[in-house]
C-alpha cells in the first residue's frame, strides 16, 4: 500500500514536472532566452518517467520508454523538437510523448471517487432541467443563454465549491471563452440557447469550432449544455456529430428540453 502510494505521489510530481517544463518550452521558443532553454527539464522528466516504469515491475513499456529516448536523444532536434498546434502555438513533441506514456501508466491507479464525480455531473444537469424551470423559483422559464448559465451555476456551485465562472485559460484561444470551469473535476461547461430549428447549423459550428480549438492539461473533460425550447434535436444525435466530425470522447452534449418563453403580454392603450 505504501509503495503504491510513493508511485501515485511520483506520478503526480512528474505531472508537475511537465507542464513546467512546456512552460519553459514556450518561454524559450517565444523569447530565444536561453536562461529558459527547457531541454534539461525535459530529459528529467523522462529519466523519472523511466524509474515509474521500473518501479511498478513493467519491463517491456520500460523498453518502449528507453527506445523513445534513445530516438529522441539522437534526432537532429533531439529534446527541443517542436510541433505547432491547431492554434498556432509551439509545444514540445517530446513532452507530449512524455503525458502519453504517463497517462498509461497513471490507469493503474483509477481513482474511484474523482470518476463517479464526473460521472454523475452529467445526471446533476439532466435533473437541474426541472429546477431552472420552475416558475415557483424564477417566475419564468430561462428565456436566453445567459438565463440558463446563471441558473444551472447557482446549482452546480453548491456541489462543487470550487467552480469557476468564465474560468480563465492560461492558453487563451480566439472566440473561445468557456463559461464554467469545475478545476477539481478538470470540466469545462458550455451553455447553449436553441429557441429555433433554424439555429441548430450555427451551434453545431460554434461547438466544434470550440472543440477543435482547445486541448489543455488542466481541463481533460468538455461539456456542452443545449437547452432547447422545443425538441429540436435529440441529445444522442449531438452526440453522434460529435463523434463523426471526429471531437474526442471527453466531449458531450447534454440536451435539456424546455418550452418557449412567455411573451409579455402587452395591454391595448384606450384612445
Amino acid at each position: 500500500m505504501k509503495q503504491t502510494l510513493n508511485i501515485q505521489k511520483a506520478i503526480q510530481n512528474l505531472k508537475d514536472e511537465i507542464k513546467e517544463a512546456d512552460r519553459y518550452f514556450y518561454d524559450w521558443f517565444m523569447t530565444g532566452d536561453e536562461y529558459r532553454e527547457p531541454s534539461r527539464l525535459i530529459e528529467r522528466c523522462f529519466l523519472q518517467l523511466l524509474a515509474i516504469a521500473e518501479a511498478l515491475g513493467l519491463e517491456e513499456l520500460r523498453k518502449m520508454i528507453y527506445t523513445e529516448y534513445s530516438e529522441v536523444k539522437n534526432s537532429k532536434n533531439g529534446l527541443l523538437d517542436s510541433i505547432q498546434g491547431p492554434d498556432g502555438r509551439q509545444y514540445s513533441v517530446v513532452s507530449s510523448r512524455i503525458w502519453q506514456f504517463l497517462c498509461a501508466l497513471e490507469s493503474f491507479f483509477p481513482t474511484e471517487d474523482h470518476t463517479k464525480v464526473t460521472k454523475d455531473i452529467l445526471q446533476i444537469i439532466r435533473d437541474i432541467h426541472y429546477v431552472i424551470t420552475d416558475k415557483d423559483l424564477f417566475r419564468t422559464t430561462p428565456s436566453n443563454e445567459n438565463d440558463v448559465h446563471l441558473r444551472i451555476e447557482g446549482i452546480l456551485k453548491c456541489v462543487f465549491p470550487d467552480l469557476k465562472h468564465k474560468p480563465s485559460l492560461t492558453k487563451q484561444i480566439k472566440n473561445f471563452e468557456p463559461d464554467t470551469g469545475i478545476p477539481s473535476i478538470e470540466t469545462l461547461i458550455e451553455y447553449k440557447f436553441l429557441s429555433r430549428r433554424e439555429e441548430i447549423p450555427k451551434i453545431a459550428d460554434e461547438i466544434l469550432a470550440d472543440t477543435r480549438g482547445y486541448t489543455s492539461r488542466d481541463w481533460n473533460r468538455f461539456l456542452y449544455v443545449i437547452y432547447e425550447t422545443n425538441r429540436f434535436k435529440p441529445e444522442k444525435d449531438w452526440n453522434q456529430l460529435l463523434r463523426q466530425s471526429g471531437v474526442l470522447e471527453n466531449t458531450t452534449a447534454v440536451v435539456l428540453s424546455g418550452e418557449p418563453p412567455k411573451q409579455k403580454s402587452k395591454k391595448k392603450q384606450l384612445k
